[in-house]
C-alpha cells in the first residue's frame, strides 16, 4: 500500500503543475516549450491514472472526430488537461479508497454504550 501513496502524491504533483501551467497559458503566457511541457505532463498523468484515464482517450478520439480537434492543438490541450485532472482526482481520491483496505467503506453509528 505504500506504493499507492507514492503514486497518489506523484499524480497530485503532476496534476497541480499541469493546471498551473494551463492557467499561465490561459492568461497569455504562451510558448512552444510550455505547450510541449503540457503535452508531456498529460502523458505522465495519463499513465499514472491509467485505469480511469482510458475514458480520456475516448474523449480525445471523439473530440478529434466530431469537433475536428487535432490532439496537440490548443483547444484539445485545454480539454485533455482538465479532463485528465478531473478523472485522476476521482480515481485517486474517491475510487482508490474502495480498493485499498486502509479505510472502512461504511462506518457504524454508535447510539449506545456497549460494555
Amino acid at each position: 500500500m505504500k506504493n499507492k501513496l507514492g503514486l497518489k502524491r506523484i499524480w497530485l504533483a503532476v496534476g497541480v503543475v499541469s493546471m498551473i501551467m494551463l492557467a499561465f497559458r490561459w492568461f497569455g503566457y504562451d510558448s512552444e516549450a510550455m505547450k510541449n511541457s503540457l503535452l508531456v505532463l498529460n502523458v505522465v498523468a495519463f499513465v499514472l491514472s491509467l485505469p480511469s484515464s482510458l475514458f480520456v482517450g475516448i474523449v480525445a478520439v471523439a473530440s478529434s472526430y466530431y469537433m475536428a480537434m487535432y490532439p496537440a492543438s490548443d483547444s484539445a490541450i485545454y480539454l485533455n488537461t482538465i479532463f485528465l485532472f478531473i478523472v485522476g482526482l476521482v480515481q485517486w481520491f474517491w475510487i482508490e479508497r474502495f480498493w485499498s483496505g486502509a479505510s472502512h467503506q461504511l462506518q457504524g453509528i454508535e447510539l449506545y454504550d456497549v460494555k
